[in-house]
Order: structure tokens, then C-alpha cells, then sequence
């Protein structure tokens, strides 16, 4: 049987590394795309894990990974999409957002990820397994207010892409669905005395945050033991959006 290729693109981060352990611990060929290097001794010294630096809103930089990643699989047979982050200014709202963090703001949270589908669909296309999937990350803030208006807008923007194209997939046999995620601190240091966290944890239903690991095994189930999940907007929360 071939082996199970995993790519997982913006994994350097504290969510993104929980992921990348994950499916290194079942054994699939990791390959991170990402700007930041991951700094973790027990996944860098781990012989299937592989990395390529990438500006994922750079459309050369994410072709020329693809080739290189095609050049020495041939394949693939997931991929992970979580590149991130809201923009500084937006935090205040529409008064305070800055013209040039819109746009920033929906280059990497909705247009990278649209890039990467187009992108690196023909390689699941070449897997030889009935198992290929797309994984987006995307965030409560798509369907419930929790300000950030661009992110907001963009992490909407992605749960509509995915919908749009999942039947045009799934005649390839690829699923395609979103993860979204409430607040997940990626350390329990940082939350005891942060006022952010304090006033986010009000929200949640149970008063505990999803971590890091629920992040990477609900990731791996939906991909490996969920296999009639296709075109679905998983929502990870604690409660925190009803």
C-alpha cells in the first residue's frame, strides 16, 4: 500500500505543531509548509517530517513547493490548510481597521487558501488511495460576532469556497471540509490573568478552551475515521458560538 502523504500548510504555529505530531504519530510523511520554522526537537528529529519555507499568499513560492513536493512523492493524499491570523488593527473594529490590513487580512486568510486548493488539487488527484481530502481551518467568527471584521469576513469567504466546490471534488473523490475553531490559547501559561482570556472564556458553554491536541484529533478523525464527511463545516468550540 502507498504511504500516506500529509500536507499541512501554516504548521509552525502552537495549533499547527499539535497537528503536525499527530499525524507523525500515525506514521504519514509530513511535509509543513510554512514562513516560520518549526522549533520542536522531537518533530524535527522525526525522519517524516519535512519542511519547505513558503509565503503561502506568494503563488510562485506555493507552485514551486508543489513541484518539489511532486517531484518526490508524486502524490499526496491530504491537505491541511491552517494559515492565520487576524490583522492588530481591526481589533477595534471598522474604526480602527487600516485600509492596507483589509486587504492583508483577506490575501492570507481567504485567497491563500483558495490558492492552495488550485494549486495542489492534481496531486490528490494522482493518490492512488479512495481516502484524499482537503482540510480548511476556519473560525467561529465566520458565523457568530466576535468583531475582527476582515477576518471575520474572510473566515465567512472560506466556508463558501469549500461549499462551492465540494461536489466538483468529490468526482475525483476528494472531500473538502472546514474545521472552525472558537478561541484556542496554544499554551495554558498564557491564560491565567489575560484579561482576553478571561472575557473570551465567559462565552464558552463549559468554561474550558478547546486545546491545541482536540484541534489535531478532531483533524485526524475527520480525515481518517469520518470518511462520509464531505462539503461540512465542523465546529470546534466548547460551545462558544451558541
Amino acid at each position: 500500500m502507498s504511504k500516506n502523504i500529509t500536507i499541512i500548510i501554516g504548521g509552525s504555529g502552537g495549533i499547527g505543531r499539535s497537528v503536525v505530531r499527530k499525524f507523525l504519530t500515525k506514521n504519514d510523511e509530513v511535509i509543513v509548509l510554512d514562513k516560520n520554522e518549526i522549533i520542536d526537537s522531537k518533530i524535527l528529529s522525526n525522519e517524516k517530517f519535512h519542511f519547505i519555507k513558503v509565503d503561502v499568499t506568494n503563488i510562485d513560492e506555493l507552485i514551486k513547493a508543489k513541484e518539489s513536493i511532486e517531484e518526490k512523492y508524486g502524490y499526496a493524499n491530504n491537505v491541511v490548510s491552517m494559515a492565520g491570523i487576524n490583522m492588530k488593527s481591526e481589533i477595534g473594529g471598522m474604526d480602527t481597521i487600516t485600509f492596507e490590513d483589509i486587504d492583508k487580512s483577506i490575501k492570507l486568510n481567504l485567497n491563500s487558501h483558495i490558492y492552495i486548493v488550485k494549486i495542489f488539487k492534481d496531486m490528490l488527484k494522482q493518490s492512488n488511495q479512495e481516502n484524499k481530502t482537503i482540510t480548511m481551518i476556519s473560525s467561529i467568527n465566520a458565523i457568530t460576532d466576535h468583531g475582527l471584521p476582515a477576518y471575520s469576513a474572510a473566515k465567512a469567504g472560506l466556508y463558501g469556497f469549500m461549499k462551492s466546490i465540494a461536489k466538483e471534488l468529490s468526482q475525483e473523490k476528494i472531500r473538502i471540509n472546514t474545521n472552525s475553531l472558537g478561541t484556542v490559547p496554544h499554551n495554558s501559561d498564557v491564560i491565567e490573568g489575560n484579561t482576553y482570556f478571561e472575557e473570551k472564556l465567559k462565552d464558552i458553554a463549559i468554561k474550558e478552551f478547546v486545546k491545541p491536541t482536540d484541534v489535531a484529533n478532531t483533524i485526524y478523525y475527520l480525515i481518517y475515521k469520518m470518511q462520509g464527511i464531505i462539503g461540512q463545516n465542523i465546529i470546534l468550540d466548547n460551545g462558544q458560538s451558541i
